[in-house]
């Protein structure tokens, strides 16, 4: 597995409903990948708004590091663990 770090702005496909956030697709320019599982959910804080984060696993085993702004309403991917 190779770990690519990143700090970039996507967008996400997500469910919000029950006031949970479920991340279903990330498109990172041309490129779409459907999520197969959120496999990690949590919350942060940076200055006064909520950060939610979420580790999640696409079906070709890659897995993204997500988060949502709560602030600016802005995702973004900070990396991609790459299976193989």
């Amino acid at each position: 597995m190779r770990l690519e770090r990143l700090d970039e702005a996507v967008k996400v496909r997500a469910d919000f409903q029950g006031g949970t956030i479920t991340p279903l697709l990330i498109k990172r320019g041309a490129q779409e990948v459907k999520v197969k599982r959120v496999t990690a959910r949590w919350e942060d804080r940076r200055g006064a708004h909520k950060v939610h984060c979420f580790s999640v696993q696409a079906a070709s085993g890659d897995v993204y590091q997500l988060e949502f702004h709560s602030g600016d309403l802005v995702w973004k991917l900070n990396s991609v663990m790459l299976d193989g």
